[in-house]
């Protein structure tokens, strides 16, 4: 069973990045010289990944646009020969089908999720939740996509979440398979640390079976009307069955202004071109 498809909630309104994202979509937020959607579909078609499902809003258009070759100025860069510039325009990934959805509220994961049904039919697909920016050697999707194929289950990515910040995810209860890798017995959701099952919380990526939207359709709103992922992940454990996997990788949440910097440093520390002038130069900011 190939997983050949991938969903990627970008309705979110991104308020904490106001007012810059007043005009652009959280998603552009550049690390460095590409925005840190490119990443995500990146990581989706290096893991095989061939059908990407955007489920986004009317304002966000830029963000098909930006997979999109632009003929025009591919042009103006072979005739003004800016080879170097046109090399970085080829980066951009194109080899994948692009859909979109609009979410025209913002209902919650859940919905998000649900309204990629009719895309997703009756295969196991992918979730990336672009806000999670995640370094590593092999994609985490494509190592997740192995632990699918050996235990035939959903898998959720976990990692242990510091107390102070436990109550600001889905913590599960575990049951050890081997290092890394685990049973999901219960989730809470945002618990407080003194009623947390375990400090390994769930992160934006997902492998979830097609079963997963009869549950959300049964979902109880909460008091914000959104409906969530937690309680369908719930249900899915006592079906199918979810494991999490302590993935190997550094992740960084480019939600939150600290974490987005950290992931700016991240990406220029392993730019073997930038490594030595860029250490340098961070040296002199802390000095002080």
């Amino acid at each position: 069973m190939k997983i050949k498809k991938a969903v990627i909630p970008v309705a979110g309104l991104g308020t904490r990045f106001l007012p810059y994202t007043k005009a652009i979509p959280k998603e552009m937020l550049p690390i460095m010289d590409i925005p840190v959607i490119h990443f995500i579909v990146e990581e989706a078609i290096s893991s095989g990944i061939d059908e990407i499902l955007l489920v986004t809003s009317k304002d966000k258009k830029c963000i098909e646009d930006y997979f999109k070759p632009n003929a025009k100025l591919e042009k103006f860069l072979r005739d003004r020969k800016k080879i170097d510039c046109l090399k970085q325009l080829k980066r951009v990934p194109d080899n994948f089908k692009l859909y979109s959805i609009i979410q025209n509220e913002p209902k919650g994961l859940g919905h998000a999720i649900l309204l990629a049904e009719k895309f997703v039919r009756n295969d196991y697909f992918t979730v990336f939740l672009p806000d999670d920016l995640i370094f590593s050697k092999k994609p985490v999707i494509k190592q997740m996509i192995e632990i699918f194929e050996k235990y035939k289950k959903p898998v959720a990515a976990i990692e242990k979440i510091e107390r102070k910040k436990i109550s600001s995810y889905g913590i599960i209860k575990p049951q050890k398979i081997r290092d890394g890798l685990y049973n999901v017995v219960d989730i809470i959701e945002k618990p407080a640390p003194q009623e947390a099952f375990s400090d390994l919380g769930i992160v934006g990526r997902y492998i979830l079976p097609p079963q997963i939207f009869n549950h959300i359709k049964r979902n109880q709103t909460n008091i914000r009307k959104e409906i969530q992922l937690t309680d369908s992940l719930k249900k899915l454990i006592n079906t199918t069955g979810l494991i999490g996997y302590e993935f190997d990788g550094m992740r960084c949440d480019t939600g939150d202004k600290t974490e987005y910097m950290l992931a700016i440093f991240r990406y220029a520390s392993i730019k073997k071109e930038l490594t030595k002038k860029f250490k340098k130069e961070i040296k002199k900011i802390f000095r002080f």
